[in-house]
């Protein structure tokens, strides 16, 4: 929207009765184009100021309004250019700190879903895991069609953490796209490793399984291990559980699937019921967009990126600047 005019004042609506639109576009329009503030809005409307708030929030989420930012500043940053040198990325995107005003999830979903709608082509099969970064990237995509794009859940299911679940980031961004949307209708851990076994040969099975190799991109985010990991907070798993892992020393996992600070595959008994891409399968795939970020991160940050799982790195400031030090100290 233009931007260069002078902003009107609510002089100026002075004698006029309040726009009879509906007040999401009435509120996006005076404030992208007329330049109103959200005060002078409120008072045009007879709203509150936080109807207005949440107007323009709605109006972004809808795509009436879409802002977007040219990542070639954002990649162009010293932190971006050092991360890129340093662990051989395509790209890397680096959002300033906010001092903690919004969550860093949020934050880089927005980021990677501005991203996102610029790389995905026709024909593109592409990969989704799970995870509060990868769900806030999948709500923020601005709405829009890619023809014969296919959007594949790269996990099994796990119903027990339906407010980030595969399932649900997987069908949030193939709408957003008007895309095709294919899940794996299967758990993401099984009770025993025959009956893993049993469902990869399940003829119904068996076409999903094969279509997830056909993947294009991926976009995924990278746990740690501590107490107050996603990884934990999605039920599937207990400290337990990861033991065997941890004493091998595990430090990160993605999808899943868990690497040491080298990067390189960790495997314990979990494997052996988990369904879903492996690391060697996901590595195989030609773009890896992986969207972390926060201070708490940056072990498993670097861990991922020694392995060459990421091909495209969306971060924050405070994590970019914990791994460039790491970098340094090397």
């Amino acid at each position: 929207m233009n931007t260069s005019k002078a902003p009107k004042t609510v002089r100026s609506y002075a004698g006029s009765n309040a726009p009879s639109l509906d007040p999401m576009l009435s509120a996006a329009w005076l404030y992208y184009e007329d330049q109103l503030t959200q005060s002078d809005i409120a008072e045009v409307l007879g709203v509150s100021r936080a109807s207005v708030i949440n107007y323009l929030h709605e109006a972004r989420r809808l795509g009436v309004v879409k802002i977007t930012l040219d990542s070639e500043h954002f990649s162009a940053m010293r932190l971006s250019q050092q991360l890129a040198k340093r662990f051989g990325l395509a790209r890397c995107i680096v959002i300033p700190d906010d001092q903690g005003r919004r969550p860093v999830a949020e934050r880089l979903g927005e980021a990677g879903a501005q991203l996102l709608g610029k790389l995905v082509t026709a024909g593109d099969v592409l990969g989704v895991s799970w995870g509060q970064t990868v769900l806030a990237l999948s709500k923020a995509i601005a709405p829009q069609r890619v023809a014969g794009l296919s959007v594949i859940q790269i996990t099994g299911s796990m119903l027990s953490t339906f407010e980030f679940s595969p399932e649900l980031c997987t069908s949030n961004i193939a709408d957003r796209f008007g895309a095709r949307c294919i899940n794996l209708h299967a758990p993401a851990l099984v009770s025993r490793p025959e009956i893993r076994a049993l469902l990869y040969k399940e003829p119904a099975l068996i076409p999903q399984l094969e279509l997830l190799q056909t993947c294009t991109k991926i976009v995924f985010g990278v746990g740690h291990l501590q107490q107050d990991s996603t990884i934990f907070g999605s039920g599937t798993v207990t400290p337990a559980d990861l033991q065997p892992y941890v004493t091998q020393g595990a430090v990160g996992v993605i999808a899943g699937r868990y690497i040491d600070s080298a990067g390189q595959p960790v495997l314990g008994p979990l494997d052996e019921r988990m369904i879903g891409l492996t690391l060697p399968e996901i590595d195989r795939i030609p773009m890896r967009i992986c969207l972390a970020g926060g201070a708490s991160k940056a072990t498993a940050i670097r861990a991922a990126l020694d392995g060459q799982h990421a091909t495209i790195l969306i971060t924050d400031e405070l994590a970019a600047r914990a791994l460039v030090e790491g970098v340094d100290e090397v």
